[in-house]
């Protein structure tokens, strides 16, 4: 035989039996393995190419402003308003499939492939090793079957149980092994690549935009008030819930219990006013703002800074939506709720100029 001088057919035989399993064995988790390095590193990749994904929270938040207000479809507003974790979410995996799934650019293949060729490394290493091992202590095939698992344990899933059905093979030429195996692994190989070859982030057990949505996730408590979405980037996190600005109550459906017309007033604005609001509906009791959190929880659980610095942009989204807003919450903006004349003056351009300017990042083109 050309693998070792004197070995039997028989041997030889039984070598390549063993060899052929245990890469038959190795196919499903080598998969495995290859999908989750991929998810991991095209998260990463895209946090480092994508502005909208290279900062934190608060530059995401930003980012999507941005796209909305260019987008303009008010359908999208309430959703990214009223379902805001999940609008998020979506708008991540939109991305990571723009990027993914371009068939004109195969950045998902290409991934795929590095993955599986520094994983078939990493088992031709395995293999050499296990074999060194065994023939310097000369062990028997269970030993090589204890090093060759025990060297791949960090970086896939082989069971050792799982193999005990060849452990007690008549395997007694350990380098003729090495090169069985070697020659097993290649066709594994070969068969991955073509599965690879197509196109589709389906097979991944934990795709790229669950990762990306779990770096960039944190708090998703809304201002009781105007539903601006705290900014912590903790999930559960001590303290007060935050927001660097506020937005005009009518975003939310606020409207003055007095004369039922939607309230076009900033929180911020509000806590530094002599207003009050109501409770609910059914109740009497007023709580003056600049004390709002003596209205309990979800209030109390919110650090309201009294600012009248403001954003132009939320203010430009009233005055663009007015006639939407006023059908979704059925009130209108009239007499004390009437929209402020300067606010009907800034153009959707100041309002983005403005944002891109507090927040880089957001300002460049993905």
């Amino acid at each position: 035989m050309s693998y070792s001088k004197g070995i039997s057919c028989q041997g030889a035989t039984s070598i390549t039996t063993f060899a052929d399993f245990l890469c038959t064995k190795l196919s499903a988790p080598l998969r495995q393995a290859v999908y989750d390095k991929t998810a991991i590193d095209i998260a990463s990749e895209m946090k480092s190419k994508l502005p909208a994904f290279n900062g934190n929270r608060l530059n995401l938040e930003n980012s999507i402003l941005v796209y909305l207000a260019e987008k303009e479809d008010f359908e999208e507003y309430k959703r990214y308003i009223q379902l805001t974790k999940y609008f998020f979410e979506e708008f991540i995996k939109q991305r990571v499939d723009d990027y993914c799934l371009d068939k004109n650019n195969p950045k998902l293949k290409n991934s795929l492939n590095n993955s599986l060729d520094s994983f078939h490394t990493l088992v031709l290493s395995a293999i050499r090793d296990a074999t060194e091992v065994t023939k310097d202590r000369r062990g028997n095939v269970s030993l090589w079957l204890d090093e060759f698992c025990r060297r791949l344990l960090q970086h896939l899933t082989l069971p050792r149980d799982d193999l005990k059905s060849i452990e007690h093979q008549e395997v007694t030429d350990i380098e003729f092994l090495k090169e069985a195996m070697s020659k097993a692994l290649a066709p594994v190989v070969e068969n991955l690549k073509q599965d690879f070859a197509v196109i589709d982030l389906e097979p991944f057990s934990r795709k790229p935009h669950e990762i990306l949505a779990e770096q960039l996730g944190g708090c998703w408590e809304k201002c009781p008030f105007c539903t601006a979405p705290c900014t912590n980037t903790i999930a559960g996190h001590d303290g007060k819930h935050s927001v660097p600005f506020h937005r005009p109550q009518a975003v939310a459906g606020w409207y003055f219990h007095t004369t039922d017309n939607l309230v076009p007033v900033i929180c911020s604005s509000l806590v530094a006013s002599d207003k009050h609001y109501r409770l609910s509906v059914s109740e009497d009791r007023l709580i003056p703002y600049k004390k709002y959190w003596e209205g309990g929880p979800p209030y109390s659980d919110w650090r309201i800074t009294a600012d009248m610095s403001e954003q132009s942009y939320w203010k430009w989204f009233v005055c663009r939506f007015k006639t939407e807003l006023e059908e979704l919450y059925g009130r209108k903006f009239e007499g004390y709720g009437e929209i402020p004349s300067q606010w009907e003056n800034i153009p959707k351009d100041n309002a983005l100029r403005e944002l891109k300017k507090l927040y880089p990042s957001v300002s460049q083109k993905e």
